[in-house]
């Protein structure tokens, strides 16, 4: 048995975190890991202001009225009663924001398990796969601060390979997952970042866009010929400026984000409908039309090709309940560097 130390942010106050402990200890069948450490990134915002709605509260549940966030990264097993997972084994996949956490291992076998806790078993099945550690992938900062996020750039680059579409406009251009789908459609597609005036240097400088413009210059020089827009920001009234903009331009709206999580819509769009991306439905579709193994082999060689662009990006590591806490308010307060990737643990 442990003393496990948990954040628990209010869900009706995102910015709102606290510390809390409880014990937690391994049952038949389950495994007792410690959360070695996880990046925070605007991914993590998502999950949390979708976390009624598209489930994310109820991966790791918490006290009433407040939620743990879900997190990627790698934990390491400190109490087994699963056959065939030894204390010691490390796994890569979505944890808890929290010092240590119990899972229920099924179909395990070389590609690592399934967590199999009743109450996960409604929820998208690419959440609830762990992994052994590897460093095929590169070193652990790397994999838990772009691995999911490029699986979700790389599924939606897929999709967007087969759009009419000449021109893609990104919204929040400075978003690692918007970072990862530039890099892979520039060239194929022209590809416009749309960002905030402080970080067109920034965004500039990855050479992943043709064109980067401010959220305050929406309506200049806007592209000809069809355009799909996919939007990470989930502001609203941006959202509204560029369908209202492009017009008939417009022939495909994607809503992947919400980094701008506060900024909501409430306004019908002219044009066309917004679609809601979300990845682990077509991750399903893309490894039903691959196979497991073919859709692994195109997304590491997608991946290969995405790492030996980042030199841009720096790895900030940092330690304890506090660190991670204060990572969390900078972002739900939009107070972060998007050259900066955090990697922390409690």
């Amino acid at each position: 048995m442990v003393t496990a130390t948990e954040l628990q942010v209010r869900r009706t106050a995102l910015a709102d975190i606290s510390v809390v402990e409880r014990n937690l200890d391994a049952g038949p069948g389950q495994l007792l890991v410690h959360v070695d450490h996880f990046a925070l990134t605007a991914n993590n915002m998502t999950y949390a202001a979708h976390g009624v709605d598209m489930g994310y509260w109820s991966f790791f549940p918490a006290s009433d009225g407040y939620g743990i966030v879900p997190v990627w990264g790698f934990a390491s097993v400190v109490e087994s009663q699963v056959e065939g997972i030894a204390v010691g084994a490390r796994f890569y996949g979505y944890w808890p924001m929290a010092s240590h956490a119990v899972v229920t291992p099924t179909r395990i076998g070389p590609r690592g398990f399934v967590d199999g806790a009743p109450h996960r078993q409604s929820l998208p099945a690419v959440y609830n796969h762990y992994v052994p550690a590897s460093p095929d992938w590169g070193s652990e900062a790397l994999q838990a601060l772009f691995r999911p996020l490029y699986t979700t750039s790389f599924v939606l680059d897929a999709l967007l390979s087969e759009s009419p579409a000449a021109t893609l406009i990104l919204t929040s251009a400075s978003s690692k997952t918007a970072l990862g789908l530039a890099q892979a459609a520039r060239g194929r597609q022209r590809v416009i970042g749309v960002t905030a005036a402080a970080n067109i240097g920034f965004v500039e400088s990855t050479g992943y866009y043709d064109q980067v413009m401010a959220y305050d210059a929406l309506a200049e020089t806007l592209p000809d010929g069809p355009v799909a827009l996919v939007d990470f920001s989930g502001n609203g009234a941006v959202r509204h400026a560029l369908h209202t903009a492009l017009g008939d331009h417009l022939i495909e709206s994607l809503i992947v984000g919400d980094t701008h999580w506060a900024a909501a819509n409430s306004e019908t769009l002219p044009g066309v409908t917004p679609k809601l991306f979300f990845a682990p439905s077509v991750i399903a579709d893309r490894v039903a039309t691959w196979g497991p193994e073919g859709f692994e082999q195109r997304l590491f060689a997608a991946w290969t090709r995405f790492m030996a662009t980042t030199g841009w990006l720096q790895i900030v590591e940092a330690s304890g309940a506090t660190a991670a806490a204060g990572q969390w308010q900078a972002l739900a307060d939009g107070c972060i560097d998007p050259a900066a990737g955090f990697v922390v643990g409690v």
